[in-house]
């Protein structure tokens, strides 16, 4: 059997990494290894040549995601008149219709919190999962011009959480209900 180029192989590992980046938001981190490699279109036996352990690729992949959002709202800041209109714009954004519809590619924290905080501590994913939450908060917490600066804001502390518990609840319940929900903590959020 002919070997594959050490280009290809890259390749393939940056594919896999992006599916499971996408399938563990989708379905939490019981997809299986198997399931990973087939939407991958690889097969289950070359998951090894890439990765130690499906613990190193859930890693790998949870820092992506939380990569992924922090490059979205570092870009709303830097795209947004002033620092009320990105904490508008963010929350706009992350409390829509669209999220709620694909939690495969919407933020790690309303898909990933539950599955992260089933992991014994010791697990990678738990130190990954609590970077990619400072990051966040420290985006809020440079947002929230009327706190001293502390390391992380209280109000940042608060948007964070109802970001992510409302679109976590949201997905729990049926549409009207979820839509409803989305939108009043949204005005509830742009209030205060």
């Amino acid at each position: 059997m002919p070997r594959v180029s050490k280009q290809l192989a890259a390749e393939n590992r940056k594919k896999i990494e992006n599916i499971t980046s996408h399938l563990i938001r989708d379905r939490g981190f019981a997809v299986s290894v198997s399931d990973l490699m087939h939407a991958a279109g690889l097969t289950h036996g070359g998951f090894y040549k890439h990765f130690q352990s499906k613990d190193e690729l859930i890693d790998i992949a949870c820092k992506d995601t939380f990569e992924q959002s922090v490059r979205k709202w570092q870009n709303i800041v830097d795209t947004s008149e002033d620092d009320r209109g990105a904490l508008k714009a963010i929350f706009n954004r992350y409390l829509s219709e669209q999220n709620l519809e694909n939690p495969g590619t919407s933020c790690p924290l309303s898909t990933l919190s539950i599955d992260v905080a089933r992991e014994p501590s010791e697990k990678p994913v738990k130190r990954s999962f609590q970077d990619g939450v400072e990051a966040l908060l420290k985006i809020l917490s440079e947002l929230d011009a009327g706190e001293a600066q502390q390391e992380f804001s209280k109000n940042a502390l608060v948007q964070l959480s109802l970001l992510s518990g409302a679109l976590t609840l949201a997905r729990s319940v049926d549409h009207d209900l979820a839509v409803k929900i989305l939108e009043t903590v949204r005005e509830f959020m742009q209030e205060n």
